[in-house]
């Protein structure tokens, strides 16, 4: 990153903090005695996977064969989609993984013919909010970015296998180009990119205390901030959001940041059942 373009990100941050300061206030959660006592309990695990940072080395998923429990729907839909992208990802995932990716993969390209969504292959990409990465192949079939990372805060939860989630990200990455997990907070992270994606980021304070975790967490105007700051001039965010109703909270505080929304898509015939339709936008520095 040159001089010039560092100045340019220095001043524009200090053009939206007043703006920040103003979506904060907008997005403070009304917040019971229960959830702050949840948060605790989660603080404390939280805090214990961090101390800990437990691993017992990369955990690959056995795919268990190549038979998908599908409906001729999904049937038609994932072999549309595998002879697009040229991929199988029940050959490398057993049965649940392979459909999370295909799941993704569907979402990405309806959105794309939808919003006439130019893709620029060989771009550094960064995925914010990674889990254990579980869909980081359906990101390399519809990006073939040059360089993939994906980013978690909670990387070293345990689970109850004995594993942490961070084995099983190792495990999901395993053989994809150019494919990196960095367990940190993105509130820290300081890495541009071209392309950056979140999928279903915690806009509102509930989800995040169901994913188990601290209200300490809960940050979404700094964290969108960074993302903005972290998008070259040129990239594009990528965000999809739960319903249409969260994806409104979540709009709010992109354009605080000074991104503009060049187009948005609602997933309204996902390959999987959903109980309200997954929204994606596209973003943009102004």
């Amino acid at each position: 990153m040159n001089s010039q373009f560092k100045r340019t990100s220095r001043q524009r941050q200090d053009r939206r903090k007043p703006i920040l300061r103003n979506i904060q206030e907008h997005v403070q959660p009304h917040l019971t005695l229960t959830d702050r006592l949840r948060s605790g309990y989660h603080r404390f695990w939280y805090e214990a996977s961090q101390a800990l940072r437990w691993s017992r080395g990369t955990y690959r998923e056995n795919p268990l064969g190549t038979r998908l429990n599908l409906t001729p729907t999904q049937h038609v839909r994932i072999e549309e989609l595998a002879s697009i992208y040229g991929t199988r990802f029940e050959l490398r995932c057993p049965p649940e993984t392979s459909l999370i990716n295909y799941g993704y993969l569907d979402l990405l390209d309806r959105a794309c013919h939808a919003l006439n969504w130019h893709i620029s292959e060989s771009q550094d990409m960064c995925d914010v909010g990674s889990a254990n990465f579980a869909y980081a192949a359906a990101l390399q079939s519809f990006f073939r970015p040059s360089h993939l990372v994906g980013t978690e805060v909670e990387g070293h939860r345990l689970y109850c296998n004995g594993r942490s989630r961070i084995d099983y990200a190792h495990g999901h990455i395993q053989g994809l180009p150019n494919t990196h997990y960095v367990v940190s907070d993105y509130r820290q992270y300081n890495q541009s990119a071209d392309i950056i994606t979140t999928w279903f980021p915690f806009v509102t304070p509930q989800p995040l205390l169901a994913w188990r975790l601290p209200l300490s967490l809960f940050d979404p105007a700094v964290i969108f901030a960074r993302i903005a700051n972290n998008l070259v001039f040129g990239g594009t965010f990528v965000m999809i959001n739960h319903s249409p109703t969260e994806a409104i909270v979540a709009r709010d505080l992109a354009e605080a940041t000074g991104l503009v929304c060049r187009g948005q898509y609602v997933h309204d015939t996902p390959l999987r059942p959903r109980t309200q339709p997954a929204v994606l936008t596209l973003w943009h520095h102004s």
